[in-house]
């Protein structure tokens, strides 16, 4: 990572067993035995507007989609994720996803270490820019369910179920992935630097005003240039992927956080926290205030 990469959060594995359990997202942090797993958290997101900062970790993560379409940016690299697709992120690589413009948006996800597992480490390691696979026989989506439905419920020998689908999940992965290198599907699609400047201006600074006009000079093209350019390298409108940030930015300083929603708001470039919560109520289908109790009841 480079001098810069600093300026984006480190997402750490879990301490302790967690649950967040709403209309849009499943989603369990573990351990959820006594002793230490190589599992840190699985979990399932059905929102429309989908999206995360950027951030990186210590562990891998794995994702599939189940439903919809999803840009996804790891370092310099932008992948076309769609649906029957996976992709791999390794420790301390930069990224980010959102949900396109197909819906309905299903996205799977598990984080992992792969401490006690020499063999499979090795094989991950060598993983290279290939990231996406198809899962034509849907084994992926069958092994997720099978791990979600051990974990989300109390069963005997649950745990042991759990992390024995687990290491089918990372082997059947791998075949995938290497599958997809010998018949040279999935090719990544580096970014231009002017896209990578202006998703990275736009990360480190997320607000809901920004002025694309201001933008688009700085790079310099012209704006409308820029919305083609944007749109053809990302797969989704300028407007929309700020939009998606905002609201991954707003969700995450609301459960996280102890703020005023008035400085939330502030913060995030809204000229009043009615319209705030006008176009927070929009996308999460309740108010910043309902929102935040949701996530502490759960």
């Amino acid at each position: 990572m480079s001098e810069n990469d600093t300026l984006h959060a480190r997402a750490p594995a879990p301490k302790h067993t967690h649950v967040v359990h709403t209309d849009t997202e499943f989603r369990i942090e573990l351990p959820f035995g006594p002793e230490p797993s190589s599992l840190f958290y699985v979990g399932i997101n059905h929102a429309q507007n989908w999206s995360t900062s950027t951030h990186y970790h210590d562990h891998y993560e794995l994702c599939y989609l189940d439903g919809g379409d999803c840009p996804y940016k790891i370092d310099e690299t932008l992948y076309d994720v769609h649906a029957g697709e996976l992709l791999v992120t390794k420790p301390g690589e930069l990224h980010f996803g959102l949900a396109g413009e197909q819906s309905p948006f299903k996205l799977y996800y598990v984080g992992f270490a792969l401490t006690g597992m020499p063999e499979l480490q090795a094989e991950f390691y060598r993983v290279g820019l290939h990231r996406v696979a198809k899962d034509s026989g849907g084994q992926v989506k069958s092994l997720f369910d099978r791990i979600i439905g051990e974990v989300q419920e109390p069963h005997y020998l649950g745990r042991a179920m759990a992390e024995g689908l687990f290491r089918q999940l990372l082997v059947q992965t791998l075949r995938l992935l290497r599958d997809s290198v010998l018949t040279g599907e999935a090719q990544p699609k580096p970014l231009q630097p002017a896209i990578t400047d202006v998703i990275n201006r736009l990360h480190r600074d997320i607000r809901y005003d920004h002025d694309l006009d201001e933008l688009a000079r700085s790079i310099p093209i012209s704006r409308s240039h820029l919305a083609r350019e944007f749109k053809s390298a990302v797969g989704v409108p300028i407007g929309k992927y700020i939009r998606n940030l905002c609201m991954d930015k707003a969700k995450s300083e609301l459960r996280g956080t102890a703020k005023p929603v008035t400085q939330i708001a502030d913060e995030l470039g809204f000229s009043s926290i009615h319209t705030f919560s006008i176009f927070f109520k929009r996308f999460a289908d309740r108010s910043p205030s309902d929102y935040r109790h949701a996530g502490r009841d759960g």
